[in-house]
């Protein structure tokens, strides 16, 4: 699941209408946890219990928690600008002072990439030619035009044969085409509305959270 932007019934609901087993299986936040929608604190605050509490849960950090991250490290006010004023409204009604401070801590250690078995999890895409394990903070912003430019060969020998799974850039379906799925359905990205997805990626398979409806819509990963 990634790019929640604080959506945090359509989180709830997705995990548990996919009835998701914190102990057995694999579940990986993609970034962008935070912003533009009303309950960021409650989002990063699950997200962060879960990770804590299970093994098989990870996150990694988005480009709204990069901006999150360069507010506190450098006064960097541009965060402010793109939902960042609202987060921290909310944060200060979710957090006690000790307790903001330490989930903006994990928020700003969270990792780049994330790799299990069988794919590798990033928020918005990955450079050819820096090593996984040094990849550069640029790939935060990465444009997905970029990320496809990248020869497939090239960047399954990267990764040694895992796609990756990421988000960042709204997509109105989900696609995957043997090296790259993009999970992210534009939760409170647009005026018009979108959802939030959550991927089954051993039955490639995804839910979709419409907050209008309030309802789920299951859909098949499309091939090509």
């Amino acid at each position: 699941m990634t790019d929640i932007h604080g959506e945090y019934q359509g989180m709830e609901l997705l995990l548990k209408h996919a009835e998701v087993d914190f102990e057995a299986d694999q579940l990986v936040f993609g970034g962008d946890m935070i912003d533009r929608g009303e309950h960021s604190g409650s989002v990063i605050k699950r997200i962060k219990e879960l990770a804590d509490t299970y093994p098989n849960v990870q996150a990694v950090i988005g480009n709204h928690e990069e901006m999150l991250r360069d507010y506190y490290r450098s006064g960097d006010k541009l965060w402010l600008s793109h939902g960042g004023r609202a987060t921290l409204k909310d944060f200060e009604k979710t957090f006690s002072k000790a307790e903001m401070d330490e989930h903006i801590e994990w928020i700003i250690r969270l990792p780049l990439v994330y790799a299990d078995e069988e794919y590798v999890y990033t928020h918005a895409g990955l450079n050819p030619h820096e090593p996984l394990d040094q990849q550069s903070r640029d790939i935060l912003w990465m444009s997905e035009y970029d990320f496809y430019n990248t020869p497939l060969t090239k960047l399954l020998g990267l990764t040694h044969n895992k796609p990756v799974i990421y988000g960042h850039t709204p997509v109105e379906r989900i696609y995957f085409d043997g090296a790259r799925l993009n999970c992210d359905m534009g939760s409170h990205t647009y005026p018009i509305e979108r959802g939030l997805g959550l991927v089954n990626l051993t039955e490639m398979i995804y839910w979709v959270y419409k907050p209008s409806s309030k309802k789920i819509e299951q859909r098949k990963v499309t091939r090509i």
